[in-house]
């Protein structure tokens, strides 16, 4: 059977596809390309099939639509025209190249940096899905942090998240942790995206750690007023948990941050990470997002939880009921939350869950009672009235009697009547 044309045509795309990118060490992904071209499964059939033809070096014999060979020798054109844009500009020449064996060998005689960009270029510009992801060796990757760090630190608490953003423009998703256990000696990862040597030799002075004058991180001010306006603005409960903080979120010892931030005179030079860190939380707290800090580090005055007590009693039936309902949206125990609002001087500082639940209730209008009362009704309130005075009158005599068991029974027959009456908003007394 003779070859047909449109899958000859399709083939042909793909391989110049894949002969161009190879030259920068991509690798295309035959289901992934076929995704962008096709619209049903009859045709992606149709296509893998000229594909497996191609690479076996059989004949094409697909039965190919002449329109999606258009389409694939449409995302043909797309790629090498970006990919000789990118060439060219590398190699300083006036006009891209106009047919792929040019490109071929202008590819080919960059040197392997050159190349490295022109790869990372297709990934950023938007069909990275259809190659294969590059990975490295992790010793690879080690190598380069050593060579990288022989005169300053990098400063994790600033490249750990430029890393996880680039990664994820290039197709990969990971977690600041996981991008973080990547520079650990006991990490258990094996392989890194290739792309992250790329960008790690392209970082700026400014991810590097080291020591830097203290005027960098707090300009004119003095540095205790500074510190303290930073600790209150990012809810620390003391100085001593924002070291904690920093020290947790940095590649840095907590010893050196105290010392560095303590006392009266002040460390004249700093570890840069210390201003990288600080400015990473207030720069979240200015665009109204919560920064990445541990909540057992964070906390406010409890006074400044009490104040909110006059207007949460109007929204509340009773305190108790009003300590529940911060329990039940903070996961703190109401005995707990009792104690931030009735201290008596024991305790400082209240956890910051427990003030913004707070500051939210507060803020809801006082006529929206938050939990429901079963005596709204007039006249359940006047039967439950009588029934409870004729129950305590029964108690009394009944321990005045000597606990009888008649009494007892009499008793305990009014009190579950007044229950039922009270929940079932009765407007009778129960024959008791």
């Amino acid at each position: 059977m003779e070859d047909t044309a449109a899958a000859c045509e399709l083939a042909e795309s793909y391989r110049v596809c894949a002969e161009v990118l190879a030259t920068v060490g991509h690798r295309i992904d035959p289901e992934a390309l076929s995704a962008q071209v096709v619209r049903d499964a009859g045709e992606s059939d149709a296509v893998r099939e000229a594909v497996a033809d191609l690479c076996a070096g059989r004949r094409n014999r697909a039965d190919i639509p002449p329109d999606l060979a258009e389409r694939m020798q449409q995302l043909r054109d797309e790629l090498l025209a970006e990919v000789s844009a990118a060439a060219a500009g590398l190699a300083e020449r006036d006009a891209a190249p106009e047919r792929p064996e040019e490109l071929v060998e202008l590819l080919k005689a960059l040197p392997d940096a050159q190349k490295e960009a022109v790869a990372d270029f297709v990934l950023l510009n938007g069909h990275r899905q259809l190659f294969e992801p590059r990975f490295v060796k992790i010793g690879s990757f080690r190598r380069l942090i050593g060579q990288l760090e022989e005169e300053r630190p990098l400063a994790l608490v600033r490249v750990v998240p430029y890393l996880r953003e680039e990664l994820e423009k290039r197709g990969f998703s990971m977690t600041d942790d996981e991008v973080r256990m990547l520079f650990e000696p006991g990490t258990e990862a094996t392989l890194v995206p290739r792309c992250l040597v790329w960008i790690l030799r392209r970082l700026g002075r400014e991810f590097y750690g080291g020591l830097i004058p203290i005027e960098q991180m707090v300009g004119d001010c003095d540095p205790d007023d500074w510190l303290e306006e930073v600790r209150c603005k990012l809810r620390f409960r003391s100085h001593t948990a924002m070291h904690k903080a920093i020290a947790e979120a940095t590649s840095l010892k907590y010893d050196c941050i105290h010392k560095a931030l303590s006392g009266s005179q002040k460390a004249k030079h700093i570890q840069a990470e210390i201003k990288y860190c600080l400015d990473k939380w207030l720069k979240a707290m200015d665009e109204g997002r919560e920064p990445d800090i541990g909540s057992e580090y964070r906390g406010v005055p409890v006074e400044s939880v009490q104040d909110f007590l006059p207007r949460l009693e109007q929204r509340f039936d009773s305190k108790e009921s009003l300590y529940r309902a911060i329990s039940e949206r903070t996961g703190v125990k109401a005995g707990s939350v009792r104690r931030y609002f009735h201290s008596g001087g024991q305790l400082k500082y209240a956890p910051l869950a427990v003030f913004r639940v707070a500051e939210e209730l507060a803020a809801q209008p006082a006529a929206q009672r938050l939990e429901h009362t079963y005596l709204a009704d007039e006249q359940t309130r006047l039967v439950a009235q009588e029934l409870a005075q004729r129950a305590n009158r029964v108690l009394r005599q009944w321990r005045k009697a000597g606990e009888t068991p008649e009494l007892e029974v009499a008793y305990k027959q009014l009190r579950h009547a007044l229950i039922a009456t009270i929940k079932e908003r009765r407007h009778t007394c129960a024959a008791v």
